[in-house]
């Protein structure tokens, strides 16, 4: 049995023209990536046949790639691959006619082997840590970070606070790119969240694979923006199909129906927080541990301010720009925490569960969610809060939004 029959008339058609690009081109001379994270089997794989082609054993591609194609038979970057492969082995150059539809399918395919290629191929993150996480709470077990601009979805287990990479996987964006602003822009939003809830396949058409984890866009930050929208979920393919190219989704983010089984196996629903960004950067241990340091000092400042009932130093730590969660300015805001300390004789402030997470999208922001148990004379409330805080042109840290932890 050949494998040729696995493939669908579109991509055989396109798999021959496509000896104009050369598998080669796909690996350049740099040496594979061994730091990172394992990926999918079938990521791997392909990959793998990649590399084998890069150092012209076709003969070992082809095999090692039917084998692939046998067992995802719906694997269209492999089949395209595959094509490629078997025109590639005999040195010839056919450059059929092909539509304009089906031109637009096999550069959307060739942009997601670009894609993973260049994941495989990226420094070693061994050691590092993504920047955006500062420090995680001990509630939660795992963190996701999606990489929008590099299509990469990474799972994180929480150790003492510190993200260690687990896994990672290709993923599908919004086909307006990353930044949704308003409804119906078919972009992913930048920001971050949590997952609401789990909807299972059977609740689902088959669109969404075996399951979506929606989030809770917009959040308290993109409602003070204006930001619009809504169903951004995390969610499977269809059937028909392992993958789906780069930007095909309305803004949702799409990974491979295996790929979210794992993921769904270690979220918890209404915690696990999804930092989704623009690009990601790497840094040691000991860069983030500075930069925390300097956060959780100024926090503990405001917390003693407040503890202290020093009224005057405690509203210094609200930016002229602040908002509360009930809507009140700056101003107003400061009126009410002096009437209400007017009449307390005395305040305990106790804070625990503490993360802190860069903001992605946002300047020198970060967002401080914590459980807060406050005990007065005369009222006693514990909560989960978060807050926005932004580090103005003279270093100093100020809150800017103060919200439930939504």
């Amino acid at each position: 049995m050949t494998m040729l029959r696995f493939c669908a008339p579109l991509l055989l058609v396109c798999c021959v023209w496509l000896i104009a690009w050369p598998v080669a081109g796909l690996a350049a001379d740099a040496p594979v990536s061994s730091g990172n994270a394992p990926h999918s089997d079938a990521e791997s794989q392909l990959l793998a046949v990649l590399n084998l082609a890069q150092q012209g054993d076709y003969d070992s591609a082809i095999d090692d790639l039917s084998d692939l194609i046998q067992a995802r038979p719906n694997f269209r970057l492999a089949q395209l691959v595959y094509g490629e492969l078997m025109v590639a082995r005999t040195g010839r150059s056919i450059d059929p006619q092909i539509s304009a539809n089906m031109r637009d399918q096999r550069d959307a395919l060739l942009d997601e082997a670009k894609t993973r290629w260049a994941h495989r191929m990226a420094a070693s993150t061994d050691g590092k840590v993504p920047d955006v996480i500062l420090q995680i709470a001990p509630q939660y077990e795992h963190v996701i970070v999606v990489d929008l601009s590099n299509n990469r979805l990474y799972l994180f287990a929480n150790e003492q606070g510190v993200p260690r990479l687990v896994s990672d996987f290709y993923t599908t964006i919004g086909r307006g790119g990353a930044g949704k602003q308003v409804e119906g822009d078919m972009r992913t939003p930048i920001g971050i969240y949590h997952i609401t809830k789990y909807l299972n396949d059977n609740m689902l058409p088959e669109l969404y694979g075996v399951g979506a984890l929606p989030v809770n866009y917009p959040n308290a930050l993109d409602r003070a923006k204006g930001r619009t929208g809504y169903g951004i979920w995390l969610h499977g393919v269809p059937r028909t199909t392992y993958s789906r190219t780069p930007r095909a989704s309305e803004g949702c983010v799409v990974i491979a129906n295996d790929d979210f089984e794992t993921l769904k196996a270690n979220v918890t629903i209404g915690k696990t927080p999804v930092i989704m960004t623009a690009g990601l950067n790497w840094v040691s241990v000991g860069a983030v541990e500075s930069q925390r340091t300097s956060l959780l000092a100024a926090v503990e400042d405001w917390r003693h301010s407040w503890q202290s009932i020093d009224t005057q130093s405690y509203l210094a730590y609200y930016a002229p720009s602040f908002v509360s969660a009930a809507g009140r300015d700056k101003a107003a805001f400061a009126a009410y925490k002096k009437q209400v300390n007017a009449v307390k004789t005395d305040i305990s402030v106790d804070l625990s569960q503490i993360s802190l997470f860069r903001y992605p999208g946002e300047d020198k922001m970060v967002k401080v969610a914590f459980t807060q148990d406050y005990s007065s004379n005369n009222y006693h409330s514990e909560d989960r809060k978060a807050q926005y805080w932004h580090q103005n042109d003279q270093g100093d840290w100020q809150i800017v939004l103060e919200t439930e932890d939504d």
